[in-house]
């Protein structure tokens, strides 16, 4: 038994409110991080954000590292960090405008799609437990069960985020199928999501921290309320397909 699968097991045999007091844990670090980072780098950033000629040189200055980056953070958001891929995705288009930033966030979730599947049929149902929640995957059990491309279609154009990809590792869908799936129903969306960030561009200051302040706030929302909004999606999802 490898290291993961023993981790999985043990974090699996923890209590309650032993596993959502290291949710929370875990949010502390990350929050107090960014806090850091943006107490450091802050007023770098924010002049980088004013000056689009000097953001430009930032991002010629890059190099192949800054794609690179895009694509790598926006596939391992899928598997392992909270933040939406929208936001990857409209900083890629910001950095480096509607088409190529939708390239890149294309690539980044493509990849993502792929690793979480793979992770998910080589780790089994209890690595998926830990990301999706028992409840949660006990209710989706039965797709598990399915390679019908129409299961997966709807599955995919709701707003399921990346549950479909956890599911398709345990199912015996083909990678294919829902590789293709992803590239006709979620990537025309993320060249929307840079062209909207390449637009930002040429806001002044007080609309970019508007932006930015209600982006927080409704990631503040769905992160205060995420199991019922989950659970309402799970159930209109599966209506739909039971209809």
């Amino acid at each position: 038994m490898d290291l993961v699968r023993m981790l999985s097991d043990w974090r699996r045999s923890w209590p309650p409110a032993v596993s959502k007091a290291w949710r929370l844990g875990w949010w502390f670090v990350g929050l107090l991080g960014f806090g850091i980072v943006l107490w450091r780098y802050g007023p770098v950033v924010w002049a980088l954000l004013r000056d689009e000629q000097a953001l430009q040189q930032f991002v010629v200055g890059l190099g192949w590292f800054g794609p690179l980056a895009l694509v790598v953070f926006n596939a391992l958001q899928i598997v392992v960090a909270p933040i939406p891929g929208y936001v990857v995705q409209a900083a890629a288009g910001y950095l480096y405008g509607p088409f190529w930033g939708g390239v890149w966030g294309a690539v980044g979730l493509l990849s993502g799609a792929t690793l979480a599947m793979w992770l998910a049929r080589r780790y089994g149902r209890g690595w998926v437990e830990q990301l999706m929640g028992a409840e949660r995957l006990a209710r989706w059990e039965r797709i598990t069960h399915s390679d019908s491309a129409w299961f997966w279609f709807v599955l995919l154009a709701a707003p399921t985020g990346d549950l479909p990809y956890f599911l398709a590792g345990l199912a015996q869908v083909r990678y294919l199928k829902v590789v293709l799936l992803t590239l006709a129903i979620r990537v025309p969306a993320t060249f929307v999501v840079a062209a909207v960030g390449a637009g930002a561009v040429g806001l002044v200051w007080w609309q970019l921290l508007l932006i930015f302040a209600l982006l927080a706030a409704l990631l503040a929302l769905f992160l205060r309320f995420q199991e019922p909004f989950m659970h309402w999606i799970d159930q209109a999802v599966q209506q739909r397909l039971s209809g």
